[in-house]
């Protein structure tokens, strides 16, 4: 069996063993922690890097998007433009053969009633002028009547001088 110094000399021998063990498990914790610092710092270094590419990344998409709704915003402003354009002009277009049948309309009811007008004038006129001929056909005849009646007066009249003169003759020869 094992004395005290035997035990005494393994205690140390395990000791001994227990503080190399210990420093060098020191050793490698405090490698191993140098190594994790590291890998941390290269990790949080690729993550920064990562964060920023992904920002920039992002901040692209964004523009992008941004710009891909301003083409779309404007497309759609674009087409609702045309389409309000259309709609005016069509709008415009009926509204205008409206008001063309419209005025078609009350122009061939105007012309009507002018034409009827006319036509009832015409008709007034014309039996006046009827009756105005019919007076002027009176007054030719009245005229005709009291020119006749001025030639013979005239005839009457020279005949008369004639019979003065030839009663003078004789009266003058008789006397």
């Amino acid at each position: 069996m094992l004395d005290a110094k035997d035990l005494s000399a393994i205690a140390e021998i395990v000791e001994k063993a227990v503080q190399k063990s210990e420093a060098r498990m020191v050793g490698l914790i405090q490698e191993s922690e140098a190594r994790m610092t590291g890998l941390i710092q290269e990790s949080e270094t690729r993550m920064v890097g990562l964060i920023q590419e992904s920002e920039a990344r992002m901040v692209g998409l964004i523009q992008e998007s941004e710009a891909r709704m301003t083409g779309l915003i404007q497309e759609s402003i674009q087409a609702s433009e045309a389409r309000m354009t259309k709609l005016i002009q069509t709008s415009i277009q009926a509204s205008e053969d409206r008001m063309t049948r419209r005025m078609k309309k009350m122009l061939f009811k105007s012309e009507s009633m002018l034409l009827d007008e006319m036509e009832r004038y015409d008709k007034k006129n014309e039996k006046r002028f009827d009756k105005i001929e019919r007076e002027l056909n009176g007054l030719k005849d009245i005229y005709r009547v009291t020119k006749n009646e001025q030639e013979t007066i005239s005839i009457l009249l020279r005949t008369m001088d004639n019979f003065e003169k030839r009663l003078n003759a004789l009266e003058v020869k008789t006397a």
